[in-house]
């Protein structure tokens, strides 16, 4: 009985043609998959700014639409604070500001409330009074939300500008 042993293998070049495309081959794919864990990264950081501002924008929104009048700022006057007369003594005055980047509400004696996660910071805010004499009241915010990111990470950034106007109803709504 004769057993054969195949002898033929690989020479050097091939070796190291076929070590070179699985070298390729891998750090594609890794390159692959980092884009794709950096990405969702990414818009997860975005999705919290959105989620934020879009949240604060209409607590701020169904407050202004209760009030019965703008304290501050005055009208043709812009600030970064919003205090509105309430109709309710237990709602009024009903202030929004922004301490340390996070958005906050007072409510008479209660409060202050944070309107924002710890994961943003609101970094600008401007509340500008539209009124006119003899009208209920109208107020354009402005809003600028960034994602806390202490490292500086590229992946991490995240900002958004919100804007938006509203007007006072007409005596306030009831309680």
């Amino acid at each position: 009985m004769k057993i054969i042993l195949n002898t033929k293998g690989f020479t050097l070049i091939e070796f190291l043609l076929y070590t070179i495309i699985l070298a390729m081959v891998l750090i594609l794919a890794g390159g692959f998959l980092w884009d794709i864990i950096f990405g969702n990264i990414k818009e997860t950081s975005y999705q919290e700014v959105q989620q934020n501002g879009r949240f604060a924008l209409s607590k701020i929104t169904q407050e202004i639409k209760k009030a019965t009048g703008v304290n501050t700022p005055p009208p043709g006057s812009s600030s970064n604070n919003l205090l509105l007369a309430m109709a309710n003594p237990s709602l009024h005055p009903t202030v929004f500001d922004v301490v340390d980047g996070k958005l906050r509400i007072t409510q008479g004696s209660n409060g202050p409330y944070e309107l924002t996660s710890d994961q943003v910071a609101v970094t600008n805010i401007q509340f500008t009074d539209l009124s006119y004499t003899g009208t209920p009241g109208t107020i354009r915010m402005e809003m600028t939300i960034d994602y806390v990111n202490p490292m500086n990470r590229n992946e991490y950034t995240a900002s958004a500008s919100f804007k938006s106007t509203v007007s006072l109803l007409k005596g306030g709504a009831t309680p």
